[in-house]
């Protein structure tokens, strides 16, 4: 049966796209496909999926709680039922055992119902890669809610050999060229220490098939000291733009290595994407200044709501080295991909040093918050277009130094983990052992966010190895956002991810499956290789959470050099139903970055008590990683729910309702 999409329903101000994962566009006329494809860049035409009937979308759009209109009506065509629902894949189960399929010709092992010592989960774990897990206070248990697989496919997706030997330390995915398809960008670190040069950056295009084929002779082929790459849409032509940031050392440092000169002083570059093409306009830009050094992270919003995408550059704490203090810059977009700084006339301090960034509204203004993963200073918009620092949180927030480990933050990530509707911060820690840092929002006093720090009251102790990358996401679809840091276990070639487990109750403390460290040994962390034998740790530098085969669950790529290596780890975790976000912006930036969305029990929008979830979107988070603009929620065994949509510059929210689980949704805002 054809599928026919994307279906829209258009109101005064905005358009609201349904987009069905594995839809193919049967659009009568040319133009009418074209547009279609055009107005979902990221996803556009798959044929991932067999093809799926389209369901025709119902919903309210609601002002306040009095008045109403009604979104739109069915339409017939063929292949659609009148206001027929989707058919919808569920994974199978039997006898109330979820089925966990291991790699190669191991059986299908049921893990249900199942408690086991300690011995018997390492035994386990090392036949079937059984991820351990425990509750504070609990027998460390192998159950269905501690089990998440990851599949590594980096060699089935094409990835295996272009990768090896190269020396990631900046992933941005993206799909540069509109073709419905998620892209990779790597960027190398080329100048390790005892690692061979194999430096020049890459970037992969995905083909229909879900391979990854490398582009050649594109001017992002550069050799540099990459530390952070994100794409974003910087002149809303529709194209996503490429930033990359390097690590540029200052030419007296650099001057120690001529062989290597022209590498160690690369400064930062921006790629602009003309149809599919990358044209390199560093020089010109105004964001890419050659004494910006030892830069990392890129935070990209739209702080004065001009509808122009900005971008805030961390520089590193380890500028100190070269008797510099780290000056962080804040470019604000002038249009035509020019940008200026403004760090200073927007109150920003001249001082901030950091590795990553993440950002989000804390404040409730409808402008973007920052905080910089380093220094750990915390920025809160303010009227007029300015900043100020959160200072007092500085003594909740500041990394100390323990006998554990040395706090180095520089990643960090926000996301709701109590469901709470308050955005909730995590950090990953650079040096091993790794103590890492949950911060549990408060709410607003004196319009400044509150946080307290929750991370021994969850259980977590150190990580044996480094975990920099940070993630808050649902990996399993049920419901709950669980916690990623991109610390590994590891047995040989099999490799488990240090991932906690949400299983927080409604209106109860946030609690955690957490993974059992307490095995694992410590030999080969500092080289980053597992031990010759029983239950080691490796790390990974980045990694974004995405969606890369569009099947709903969220994959992992874990970037890092040799020996370890980079690979893409597929997500075959058993889960519930699922629903993806994103914004086509026409007033504001045109990847709706700063939106909040919030989901609802069907029938129930705007309840406190009714709330899912709540994120807002963003291509920030964790530790030299861009992500797509896309929020994913994980529904458990809801088939519908109710969707609340605030963009950062409108006074009104969209309330849809009965929105379908298992889909890709897009709203588009009409001029």
């Amino acid at each position: 049966m054809p599928c026919y999409g994307p279906r829209r329903e258009i109101l005064p101000w905005w358009v609201a796209t349904q987009a069905r994962r594995g839809c193919r566009f049967h659009i009568l006329s040319p133009a009418l496909q074209h547009r279609a494809a055009a107005s979902a860049p990221e996803f556009g035409e798959t044929s991932m999926w067999h093809d799926w009937p389209a369901k025709t979308m119902h919903g309210q759009l609601q002002t306040n709680t009095d008045s109403r209109q009604e979104m739109g009506r069915s339409s017939a065509r063929p292949g659609f039922g009148r206001g027929r629902d989707c058919d919808t894949a569920h994974l199978e189960k039997s006898g109330g055992c979820a089925w966990l399929t291991t790699a190669g010709s191991c059986p299908r092992l049921p893990m249900c119902r199942l408690t086991w010592n300690l011995a018997a989960i390492a035994t386990l774990a090392g036949i079937a890669g059984v991820a351990l897990c425990t509750a504070p206070g609990a027998i460390p248990q192998a159950t269905p809610e501690c089990v998440f697989r990851f599949t590594d496919v980096t060699e089935e997706s094409g990835l295996g050999e272009a990768l090896r030997g190269a020396l990631n330390h900046a992933t941005a995915w993206g799909d540069f060229d509109n073709d419905g398809r998620l892209d990779l960008f790597s960027g190398n670190f080329a100048d390790r220490p005892n690692q061979p040069f194999d430096g020049a950056n890459q970037l992969f295009r995905q083909t229909a098939a879900g391979k990854f084929e490398r582009v050649v002779n594109s001017p992002v082929q550069r050799r540099g000291r990459a530390s952070g790459a994100v794409f974003a849409d910087l002149d809303n032509d529709g194209w996503l733009d490429l930033y990359v940031a390097n690590n540029t050392l200052p030419p007296e440092r650099a001057g120690a290595r001529p062989d290597l000169f022209p590498v160690l002083t690369e400064p930062c570059r921006l790629f602009r994407n003309q149809q599919g093409r990358f044209v390199d306009i560093s020089e010109t830009c105004g964001a890419c200044p050659k004494d910006l050094y030892r830069a990392r992270d890129i935070g990209v919003f739209d702080y004065d709501g001009d509808g122009l995408l900005d971008l805030f550059v961390c520089e590193d704490l380890f500028v100190r080295q070269d008797q510099r203090k780290p000056h962080s810059r804040l470019f604000r977009n002038l249009g035509g991909m020019k940008f200026r700084d403004v760090t200073a006339e927007v109150g920003l301090p001249d001082d901030i040093g950091g590795f990553g960034i993440a950002v989000a509204d804390l404040n409730g203004d409808g402008r973007p918050d920052f905080f910089v993963a380093g220094s750990n200073r915390l920025f809160l918009s303010q009227p007029g277009n300015r900043y100020r620092e959160a200072e007092h949180l500085r003594h909740v927030l500041q990394h100390k130094m323990t006998d554990r480990g040395e706090d180095l933050a520089v990643g960090a990530s926000f996301g709701d983990i109590n469901g709470d509707g308050l955005m909730d911060l995590i950090v990953g820690i650079h040096f091993a052992p790794a103590r890492v840092h949950v911060f549990l929002n408060q709410g607003l006093r004196d319009g400044v966010p509150q946080f307290r720090e929750i991370t021994e009251e969850l259980g977590l102790q150190s990580v044996p190895n480094k975990a920099p990358h940070t993630e808050i996401q649902d990996f399993d679809n049920d419901g709950r956002p669980d916690l990623y840091w991109s610390a590994w276990l590891a047995d040989g070639s099999r490799r488990w991810p240090f991932l906690c487990r949400n299983i927080t109750q409604r209106g109860s403390p946030p609690k955690f499956l957490i993974p059992d460290t307490r095995s694992v040994r410590t030999e080969g962390i500092r080289q980053n290789v597992p031990p010759a034998t029983g239950l080691g740790m490796v790390y990974y530098v980045d990694g974004p959470a995405v969606d890369y085969n569009g099947d709903g669950r969220l994959d992992l790529f874990a970037g890092m050099w040799p020996p370890e290596g980079s690979h893409l780890y597929r997500n075959d975790t058993p889960g519930g139903n699922w629903l993806q976000v994103r914004v086509v912006g026409r007033r504001m930036n045109r990847m709706g970055i700063g939106t909040q969305v919030r989901l609802y029990e069907p029938g129930q929008a705007g309840k406190e008590a009714a709330l899912l979830g709540h994120q807002e979107i963003t291509v920030n988070g964790g530790y030299s990683s861009g992500r797509p603009a896309v929020v994913h929620f994980g529904l458990g065994q809801r088939q519908k729910v109710d969707v609340v949509v605030q963009l950062p510059h409108r006074t009104q929210p969209m309330i849809v309702r009965q929105v379908a689980a298992n889909q890709l949704w897009t709203i588009e805002e009409t001029p």
